[in-house]
């Protein structure tokens, strides 16, 4: 219809109706760009959103899966000083524990019971795993999103957070090879990783085999290392979770 009042026009020689519909034209060809552009972004502004949503359950499972992890490792350290304690009041840890510069307070010990003592050791055998939910970064990394996340706090917060959850998979993993190491001596004296033990002949143990009193002190000492990290990357989490929840709300 356009076309036919152009040529119209020209044929009519009326130059103005010419230059009207040029116009006419153009802009309507300018708001059509205009319209795929806004389009386009609000696109991904809704792909964007949907993909924080996923990280920040992943976040929300992490947060629970390290409590867990913290738990284990509060249990591991309490479980060896107990038995330490059993054996020479000397070996008990400082009342601020610190390894790796990583300060933990005593104060967060479980209180060892005598319902607890025939599972003290395998507590301390127990080097607790955890594997993060990375569905919604992999989902942001693998789609090129995540550097259209304008908040750039926010991109170097998600990024770190995720390098820190590996690097603390990394460690535990180290951990489980530090014990693998001594599951030799555990089997000289007839324990299992995981057995119930009675405490009595756990101290027999360890008063007759220096090499076993050192597993329990390196152990009590990964776990205030485990126990640190763990805390920090709950930390971070949680600060992680607050950004997210502020960069989706209405």
């Amino acid at each position: 219809m356009i076309l036919a009042r152009i040529t119209k026009a020209l044929k009519d020689q009326n130059w103005l109706a010419v230059a009207i519909e040029f116009v006419i034209v153009i802009a309507g060809v300018v708001i059509g760009f205009q319209v795929t552009g806004w389009n386009a972004d609000r696109a991904e502004r809704v792909i964007i959103a949907q993909q924080l949503r996923e990280v920040r359950e992943d976040i929300a499972a992490d947060i629970v899966a390290l409590d867990i992890t913290r738990e284990a490792s509060l249990w591991r350290l309490a479980a060896a000083e107990y038995i330490l304690t059993g054996l020479d009041d000397s070996d008990r840890l400082p009342g601020m524990l610190l390894v790796f510069d990583i300060p933990v307070d005593r104060e967060l010990l479980p209180e060892v019971s005598p319902n607890d003592h025939p599972t003290l050791l395998a507590r301390v055998n127990l080097v607790r795993g955890i594997t993060g939910q990375r569905t919604g970064y992999e989902s942001l990394i693998n789609g090129g999103n995540l550097r259209l996340i304008e908040d750039r706090d926010l991109r170097a917060a998600i990024q770190r957070y995720y390098a820190g959850y590996a690097d603390l998979e990394s460690n535990l993993g180290i951990f489980r090879e530090i014990r693998a190491h001594a599951i030799p001596v555990l089997y000289r004296h007839g324990f299992s990783l995981f057995s119930e033990q009675d405490l009595a002949t756990v101290l027999e143990a360890g008063r007759a085999d220096p090499e076993f009193i050192a597993y329990l002190r390196t152990g009590a000492e990964l776990a205030v290392a485990q126990i640190g990290i763990t805390v920090q990357r709950q930390a971070e989490a949680r600060a992680l979770l607050d950004h997210i929840n502020a960069e989706l709300a209405p």
